[in-house]
């Protein structure tokens, strides 16, 4: 094993990215990740609204889009988004809302004040038939009104149909009459026989009533078809609405929807992601990389991961093969082997591992 940064116990090492690649924005320090909070919570009090995060059975959502994209560009958190597309509900390649945050992301936007942790009410089981007698009420009420708009629409599109055809009769009648008066200034010019003269008025006579034969026949105004309901439009929401019942949640006490309060691993975890929060990296859960965080010197959407972290407590041993695995894999995906352990005083130490195959 190589070590190219700091070595095993050295004290308060500071893991930086590689040259050419810049840190983020908020990377200045825990003042400046206040001003930062400070700010987006003024955002959010112009708008009238607090940046809110559901937590529910230890899983914290973000729900709103607005809230995701200012957590994201002025805090350096980003989550992973686990709801299904609208238009893509048969597909995992790309999701959508709600944004899920790992707990460290939670409690860490809690500490600096820049959103609020509630816990939503659960479901009530009896309550379910009341909330679908709901739906299909509010299904039958869209019904009615597209049944009512489509009849509307039929309705003016008749009277315009209805204009057209009077308009084509005149225009006939018209061409009719006129057709006549010229049949009769020739009959009076000249002397046709008797015969022509019955023939062309039979034929005269009988064209207004062939016309008027084949000519369609308005329906009845209540004649317009019904709208089935094959054609209903069901509406899809677009948006979850903030439960009126929601209460405030204590990060610091131990509960059914915020079970890792007092935990060793998650102290130990989220001591070593704030301590490289504060030092400009942006993080995201490694589990695919055999790690407790990737380690990104900006957007994940802009650089690559440089580091695998990896937490151990100060005095816990580090199985051999473990660390050559880790360092083999780390090499093998063009990362290195971050590992982090926090001491005592609230420092943490840093030695990053790599692979070199002799």
């Amino acid at each position: 094993l190589r070590v190219p940064g700091l070595a095993w116990g050295g004290a308060g090492g500071d893991p930086r990215p590689e040259r050419g690649s810049a840190p983020c924005s908020w990377g200045r320090g825990f003042a400046g990740t206040r001003e930062a909070a400070g700010a987006l919570q003024g955002g959010a009090r112009r708008v009238g609204r607090m940046l809110v995060v559901e937590v529910a059975n230890g899983r914290s959502l973000v729900w709103g889009a607005e809230a995701v994209q200012a957590l994201r560009e002025r805090l350096g958190v980003g989550g992973r988004t686990v709801g299904a597309l609208p238009r893509g509900p048969r597909q995992n390649s790309r999701l959508g809302l709600p944004l899920l945050l790992m707990p460290e992301e939670a409690r860490l936007l809690a500490e600096i004040g820049a959103v609020t942790l509630v816990s939503a009410p659960r479901p009530d089981p009896r309550q379910h038939s009341l909330a679908l007698a709901s739906f299909r009420s509010q299904q039958e009420q869209g019904f009615q009104e597209q049944s009512a708009l489509a009849a509307e629409a039929r309705e003016t599109r008749r009277q315009e149909l209805l204009e057209k055809i009077a308009e084509g009769q005149a225009s006939k009648k018209q061409k009719l009459e006129q057709d006549a008066g010229t049949n009769e200034s020739q009959e009076a010019g000249g002397n046709p026989p008797a015969g022509e003269n019955e023939a062309s008025a039979s034929q005269t006579s009988g064209e207004p009533e062939e016309a008027g034969s084949s000519s369609p026949q308005p329906g009845p105004s209540n004649g317009v078809t019904p709208l089935p309901r094959s054609a209903l439009l069901v509406q899809l929401a677009t948006a979850r609405p903030r439960p009126i019942k929601a209460r405030p949640l204590d990060w610091r006490v131990q509960s059914k929807d915020w079970p890792h309060a007092g935990r060793p691993a998650h102290e130990l975890r989220y001591s070593i992601y704030r301590d490289l929060w504060e030092r400009g990296f942006f993080l995201s859960a490694a589990g695919k990389f055999g790690g407790d965080f990737l380690v990104y010197p900006g957007d994940p959407l802009r650089f690559h991961a440089h580091y695998i972290a990896q937490c151990w407590a100060p005095g816990d041993p580090i199985p051999l093969q473990d660390l050559v695995s880790a360092g083999r894999l780390g090499t093998s995906v063009r990362k290195t082997l971050l590992l982090c352990s926090p001491q005592p005083d609230g420092k943490v130490v840093y030695t990053s591992l790599q692979w070199a195959s002799l």
